[in-house]
């Protein structure tokens, strides 16, 4: 019978102990959350505060987000941007390659790292980057991707690749302006 009772009572410790653990692991879930979305809301800041020029403001805003949620890639290439635009190519590019590492199949990094690599004259590594935003389903702007990949074919040059970018950049978005003039001027290739 005590046998009986200490299996009782071990199984109320191990039930106890495991909603104890459930109910932690929801307030975890729930606190990476907000801090996510704080750093989210961080990024969005220290981008508009980086396009009116207030540059002090804006770097505060994006290491906060960096700081609220290490692991948000938006975080981290919103960071290069700004070290790219305030001079400080090389570091920049450590940021870039940071958010890629944290999402390497996700459209957006690729594209935001495959622009990186263009203004920085690797414009074959910034198509292979385009591309491979293309092949992100959820990714929303494919345009972009491609719209990126003509421009990039432009410097290299290579007019016949770059008119092959700029109509897929206007299958996917035929609102798309700059693939269109682009590609006006491309017509006798």
């Amino acid at each position: 019978m005590a046998i009986k009772m200490l299996k009782k009572i071990f199984l109320i410790i191990l039930v106890t102990t495991l909603s104890a653990c459930t109910s932690m692991n929801a307030a975890n879930k729930e606190e990476a959350a907000k801090k996510s979305k704080i750093a989210g809301i961080n990024v969005q800041l220290g981008m508009a505060y980086l396009g009116k020029g207030d540059n002090q403001r804006a770097k505060q805003k994006l290491l906060y987000a960096l700081e609220k949620d290490p692991q948000l890639p938006e975080a981290w290439y919103s960071m290069a941007y700004f070290l790219e635009s305030t001079g400080n190519r090389k570091e920049a590019g450590q940021y870039y390659l940071k958010a890629l590492a944290l999402a390497p199949h996700r459209g957006d990094v690729q594209n935001n790292y495959g622009t990186y690599l263009c203004r920085s004259g690797d414009y074959s590594g910034a198509i292979q980057h385009f591309m491979e935003a293309t092949k992100d389903t959820q990714y929303l702007d494919l345009a972009s991707a491609y719209e990126n990949a003509g421009l990039c074919s432009m410097k290299i040059p290579d007019k016949v690749q770059a008119k092959r970018y700029f109509t897929q950049a206007l299958e996917q978005d035929p609102t798309r302006m700059l693939a269109m003039n682009e590609l006006s001027r491309l017509k006798n290739v």
